[in-house]
């Protein structure tokens, strides 16, 4: 049913209480009746959501062709994707039936999404089920796993850089690995919220646009770890052919990373206290520093081990590039709220 606009007078009931009336056909759709409670809200706009009784949600299916994927990976993108837009059900389906490569790399990208589990399999048919509840998470908490897992692979970085023991290495790709899983579950419960707005406050959401700056923060610091991983595939790759670096190098790698690993930390505090000018400092240190920094340290030393410099330099540098990008995020979640240096005004014409 759709609801043209509709006006309703303001009833004065008692001494303070005002009520308005209900569209009759809404009731009538809606299923109420005298007595029941209504759900009423405040949106950032100042208007009033009214929702009837939440009920048990719908179920969100969808099903994928797999025949029509041009390949493997965009199949396996094609399953993310669906995790990522929250459904509860994803059906593969092939009547051609299922290659061996295709069920190979279903199974890992099933095990790379948490809460994912294969209720029903056929050769000709894959039926996955979400398990996961989202009342049982809030997006502060899953952000702040992800910085303490980030923080601990930033820091194994200068530790590898000095030493290039492989089994740092290999553990930085397990951190990054739980990272990924992190960041796709945060990222189904944004997308849950916008779909499922009575989440909101169990989810620790207040409107949508937390939900932007959310999902540019968590993309960063999956990005962050990505580099890091990076970082240490290739120093491994050096290290097997017989080299390292000088003392020089070494000493300006650590010195670059322990920078990288105060930035970090500072666009992280700031984000959660909402510290501006932290936030500034780190925008500041990444434009005059980190830049100045790396060119530098790249103009000297054995050619051949100077090439695998400049990939690790060339990484930390956009590491440093999303601290900034998070630092930036600050001042938009900023100024949502009154402030004595940002005030924010609403035109009366509209009260």
């Amino acid at each position: 049913m759709e609801l043209s606009e509709q006006y309703r007078k303001i009833q004065q009931v008692g001494e303070g209480t005002f009520s308005i009336t209900l569209p009759k056909n809404w009731v009538i759709e809606k299923g109420l009746k005298r007595g029941d409670l209504l759900l009423i809200t405040e949106e950032d706009d100042g208007s009033l959501r009214i929702m009837p009784p939440i009920k048990s949600p719908r179920e969100f299916s969808v099903t994928i062709n797999a025949e029509l994927a041009v390949s493997i990976s965009q199949l396996t993108r094609l399953i993310r994707g669906c995790y990522i837009h929250g459904y509860d059900t994803i059906k593969i389906v092939s009547m051609k039936g299922f290659t061996e490569e295709q069920i190979t790399e279903i199974m890992k990208t099933i095990d790379e999404l948490p809460g994912l589990e294969i209720v029903e399999q056929t050769s000709q048919k894959i039926v996955i089920h979400s398990f996961i509840d989202p009342r049982r998470f809030t997006i502060e908490v899953l952000m702040k796993r992800l910085q303490v897992i980030v923080s601990s692979i930033l820091n194994q970085l200068e530790d590898l850089v000095t030493v290039g023991d492989e089994s740092i290495a290999k553990n930085i790709e397990r951190q990054e690995d739980r990272v990924d899983e992190l960041y796709f579950l945060m990222v189904r419960l944004l997308f849950t919220y916008l779909r499922r707005k009575e989440l909101g406050k169990v989810l620790g959401i207040d409107s949508p646009a937390y939900v932007v700056g959310a999902r540019l923060v968590a993309k960063s610091l999956e990005e962050i770890s990505d580099y890091a991983s990076e970082i240490s595939l290739e120093i491994l790759r050096m290290k097997r052919r017989g080299l390292w670096f000088d003392k020089h190098t070494v000493t300006e790698l650590q010195n670059i990373i322990r920078t990288i690993q105060e930035l970090f930390e500072k666009c992280m505090k700031a984000f959660f206290s909402l510290d501006i000018q932290l936030a500034e400092e780190v925008i500041q240190i990444v434009n005059e520093q980190i830049r100045e920094k790396v060119p530098e340290m790249l103009l000297r030393g054995d050619p051949r081990v100077m090439a695998h410099a400049r990939f690790v330099s060339w990484a930390l540098s956009y590491i440093a590039v999303e601290c900034k990008i998070i630092a930036e995020v600050i001042f938009n979640k900023f100024v949502r709220e009154s402030t004595p240096i940002c005030e924010v005004e609403v035109d009366s014409r509209y009260d």
